[in-house]
Order: structure tokens, then C-alpha cells, then sequence
């Protein structure tokens, strides 16, 4: 059981400093043009129950109602987690000062297509919910909360990004969503 914990541990620390260099990053973006605040309160709850979960049934594992006790689910999850977050920081490194919340638009805004960008179009969802799968392998089933609440909210996100990203770069942005799939490669 130890070994298991450690696990948890890893992957909950693993969590917290993504949220930490997202939140540091944010101060080097460009400023924003254009935010869409009517999902601003969904994001803060959703970053609530997030922490929440993390250390209360995270950083506490033996506490948790489902707790996955197979030590083989849950560093296939961990695996998961740390491939999900390292792909959501490499596609944060190739958005550069592009980077925003999403449904926003940035000064000076560039279509980026390099890195995993050149794969799929929302390469941080993409990372974001390969994580957070992988923490319902960790953790159990009462992640799937987080899954759906942050699912819903990034698939809404993609179609609204797609028609500012159509406005922005009506010559440039056909091309590269007729080449790129959303957010699984090859698949969506």
C-alpha cells in the first residue's frame, strides 16, 4: 500500500505544478483584446473542486470512496497524468505569448502551428484530459466529476475557438483545420 501512495502523491504533485506554471505563465501572455467572461465563474468552481480533490482525496488517498488499489491501473494512470501534463507544457511552450484563457483573443494575435500544433488544434485539451483520465486510474471514479466538468467546458471551447480562429485568420486557418484533427490525432 505504500507503494501505491507514492503514486498518489507523485501524481498529486504532479497536478499542483501544473496549475502553478499555468498561473505564473498566464503573467507573460499578451493582453487580451476580447475575454469571454460568461464562463469565467465555470472556470473558478471547476479550479475549486479541482484542489479540492486533490488534497482531500489526492495527497489522502486511503480516504478516497473508490480508491483503485491495483498498483499496475495506477502507474499506467500516473503514466497518463505525466504524458497529459507534458503535453500540455509543450503546447504552452509553442503558444508562447499567445496563450490565453480559453474563448479569448490576444493583441497581436499568431496562428501557432508548430510543436503539437501541427498534429491537433487543441493540443493543451488534449493533454489536460489524458491526465485527468489518467487520475481517474490513480485515484477512482469520483475524478470522473472533474473529467466531465473540464470535458464539457473544452468542448464547448473548441467550436467557440474555431470561429475566432476563422474571424482572426480567415486565409491561414482553413488550410491548417483541413490538415489537423481538433484534439485526438487521426481520430477528432
Amino acid at each position: 500500500m505504500q507503494y501505491t501512495d507514492t503514486i498518489g502523491h507523485l501524481v498529486s504533485y504532479a497536478w499542483i505544478i501544473f496549475m502553478l506554471v499555468w498561473l505564473v505563465s498566464a503573467f507573460t501572455a499578451k493582453r487580451n483584446v476580447k475575454v469571454n467572461n460568461r464562463w469565467y465563474l465555470y472556470r473558478i468552481f471547476s479550479g475549486v473542486v479541482l484542489v479540492l480533490l486533490l488534497r482531500f482525496f489526492g495527497l489522502k488517498s486511503s480516504f478516497f470512496l473508490y480508491y483503485i488499489h491495483s498498483a499496475p491501473v495506477r502507474i499506467i494512470g500516473a503514466v497518463l497524468v505525466f504524458l497529459g501534463i507534458a503535453v500540455a507544457f509543450w503546447a504552452r511552450y509553442h503558444l508562447g505569448r499567445n496563450w490565453g484563457m480559453p474563448l479569448s483573443e490576444k493583441e497581436g494575435a499568431e496562428l501557432v502551428t508548430t510543436g503539437p500544433y501541427a498534429y491537433i488544434r487543441n493540443p493543451i485539451y488534449a493533454g489536460v484530459l489524458l491526465a485527468l483520465i489518467g487520475s481517474i486510474l490513480v485515484y477512482g471514479v469520483l475524478w470522473l466529476i472533474v473529467l466531465v466538468l473540464y470535458g464539457g467546458y473544452f468542448f464547448y471551447s473548441v467550436f467557440g475557438e474555431e470561429k475566432i480562429m476563422m474571424r482572426l485568420f480567415p486565409e491561414q486557418y482553413p488550410p491548417y483545420k483541413a490538415r489537423t484533427k481538433r484534439v485526438i490525432p487521426w481520430v477528432w
